[in-house]
């Protein structure tokens, strides 16, 4: 079963290796009942896919018939990403009897929201603006959508990345605050675009911009985790900031290691897993946290 985020085979490996580190302890959170309606309706979708619960779907799907989707014109990150939450939900379900009639019911307030996004007031919003209308374009088969939400990346890696990896129009305006935590929120938007664009026939993952990418942007923040005291867009970061910051967002983190492995990321996995966040990627730690076996070459003797 795909989701979002992941795909059958993410989830094939990690049943493969149910016993170890670290999809044991990621499987271990899906026993929990988060307070958060999205958080435990995420958690049940996958624990459904996982083990083919259906009980859990039943929840999974009745949280995302109850969930108020309507609202006025979507601007504010928050709203961006509460929609995405619901969408990555909805992506865990498609396979379920009872999708289609619920597609029914739920299309029109997502794609309402995609279609009426007014102009965004800042390259941040922009960025959860294009994530949202990617994430309607995949799961209900919109094109526009589609291609809207991958405009949004294209045109961050090619104008927001700055080589040295800090996102320009984000974190070096006198106005950002908390500059960190845009940081971390626009390098997550960026890799989620990327890894839910696959799937959907959209290599997004191979653009960048002579070499920049949204590992570009992931490395530098990984940097400061562990030198708080040298982030030089504001002051008085602190170690406790930045493991706030990741412990809320910082899941995509697992999808680009997995990609793309990160020098002296082991240290950060260690402190943080199991990583989850319902928009940012999901439950990353299991489906992204073990990477894929080599392939063996064969040759000759």
């Amino acid at each position: 079963m795909n989701g979002l985020f992941h795909r059958a085979e993410h989830l094939a490996l990690a049943r493969d290796h149910r016993e170890r580190e670290p999809v044991a302890s990621a499987l271990r959170l899906l026993d929990k009942r988060d307070q958060d309606p999205l958080k435990a309706a995420h958690l049940a979708a996958l624990r459904y896919q996982f083990f083919d619960d259906r009980t859990a779907a039943e929840t999974a799907l009745e949280q995302l018939g109850k969930a108020d989707l309507a609202d006025g014109a979507i601007v504010d990150q928050a709203r961006c990403k509460s929609l995405l939450g619901w969408l990555s939900l909805a992506a865990m379900l498609r396979q379920h009897a009872n999708w289609q009639a619920l597609q029914t019911e739920i299309m029109p307030a997502f794609v309402a929201a995609a279609s009426g996004m007014t102009a965004a007031r800042n390259p941040l919003e922009e960025l959860w603006q294009g994530a949202t209308q990617l994430a309607t374009g995949i799961v209900f088969e919109h094109e526009s959508f589609r291609q809207l939400g991958a405009a949004a990346y294209r045109k961050a890696v090619d104008h927001v990345i700055h080589p040295e990896g800090f996102l320009k129009g984000i974190v070096d305006v006198e106005s950002a605050e908390p500059t960190y935590a845009e940081q971390v929120s626009g390098a997550c938007a960026l890799v989620i675009m990327a890894e839910m664009a696959a799937p959907a026939g959209l290599d997004l993952w191979s653009y960048d911009n002579r070499g920049v990418s949204p590992v570009t942007a992931t490395t530098y923040l990984l940097y400061y985790y562990y030198y708080p005291e040298r982030w030089r867009w504001s002051d008085g970061l602190s170690p406790d900031d930045t493991a706030a910051v990741l412990a809320g967002e910082g899941a995509f983190i697992e999808i680009v290691n997995r990609r793309h492995p990160l020098r002296g990321v082991e240290q950060l996995l260690a402190e943080m897993r199991p990583m989850f966040c319902g928009y940012g990627g999901g439950l990353t730690t299991l489906t992204h946290g073990l990477a894929p076996p080599k392939k063996r070459r064969w040759r000759l003797l």
